[in-house]
């Protein structure tokens, strides 16, 4: 969608119109759901979170912010509600912690960052390692670069970063990653 029609869109949005909503929420949708994984390995919690972020849309309209850029807008937004979501249960933990009898609790993980199976070909494996070994945040950004197809100056906006650190955040990932393939494929 070019940016005259996102503007019209986001426009007749904040003007009440739903069908307006329901189409950015066919477009990105699917989009949102894949960020989100990609931050928090919960399928019901990411479901939850974007339907929240709509929610506020619809709650927010009349207050929303001339956006260039819908999906950023989005992403931001579901990011920032996933990490407030994370804040909440790391508190919530922190309580039951402390209660009597609170060693008997299952220690469950947030988080699970590679997804590596029996089946999968040896390459894609490799590859999965070396992006596993990256940082969160290093992952994040190859994620929103490579599988988005975001630009550096959206992605930027998105994580509240400057342009220049992003090609260089970008550029020690690769490196990174290049050099884990190197050393996989001599180790073979």
């Amino acid at each position: 969608m070019n940016k005259p029609a996102e503007n019209i869109l986001w426009n007749n949005l904040k003007n009440g119109d739903d069908s307006a909503l329901t189409l950015i929420y066919a477009k990105y949708a699917d989009n949102l759901y894949s960020y989100g994984l990609k931050i928090i390995n919960d399928e019901a919690l990411v479901k939850d979170c974007i339907h929240e972020v709509f929610i506020q849309l619809i709650e927010k309209r009349k207050s929303l912010v001339v956006t260039s850029n819908i999906q950023i807008y989005l992403f931001k937004s579901l990011r920032n509600k996933l990490f407030e979501e994370l804040r909440s249960e790391k508190r919530r933990k922190q309580i039951l912690a402390q209660l009597p009898g609170s060693d008997d609790l299952p220690k469950n993980t947030i988080e699970q960052l590679i997804i590596s199976t029996e089946e999968q070909q040896a390459t894609e494996r490799t590859i999965k390692q070396a992006i596993g070994s990256l940082t969160e945040h290093q992952q994040e950004l190859i994620y929103l670069k490579y599988t988005e197809g975001l630009e550096n100056h959206e992605i930027a906006l998105l994580l509240d970063i400057d342009v220049a650190s992003v090609r260089t955040l970008l550029y020690r990932a690769l490196k990174k990653v290049r050099e884990l393939l190197k050393i996989n494929t001599q180790g073979l």
